[in-house]
């Protein structure tokens, strides 16, 4: 097997935009495939086929063989919400991190003032 470099956030964040913007606008009879993502901002230095696949295995997508044996991408029900779920846990993150930054400046702020009082 070869080795494979892990495929960036931001390569799956293009391929699953150009997804999506297929699937809300898709006429009937009309499939894409992993080459459909090059004409759709991804690099040409990225795989396709093996970006697909853990898009697939993350559980965004599905794929299966037309009958010419090319790949035919569809959307899971939790692909279809990928940037909301992506815009959820950001905004958990933002919030653990301010709740860190409070509890760490009032234990600051407790510290300091034991050593003057």
């Amino acid at each position: 097997m070869k080795s494979v470099n892990p495929i960036k956030k931001k390569h799956r964040d293009i391929a699953m935009q150009a997804i999506c913007d297929f699937h809300a606008h898709r006429d009937p009879g009309h499939s894409i495939g992993p080459k459909y993502l090059y004409y759709h901002g991804l690099p040409e230095s990225i795989d396709a086929n093996y970006l697909v696949e853990i898009l697939q295995s993350m559980g965004y997508i599905t794929c299966k063989k037309d009958i010419h044996g090319n790949k035919e991408i569809s959307l899971t029900d939790v692909g279809k919400h990928y940037f909301e779920t992506n815009m959820d846990l950001t905004h958990e993150k933002r919030v653990e991190w301010i709740r860190y930054i409070i509890t760490t400046g009032i234990a600051v702020s407790a510290f300091v003032k034991s050593f003057f009082f």
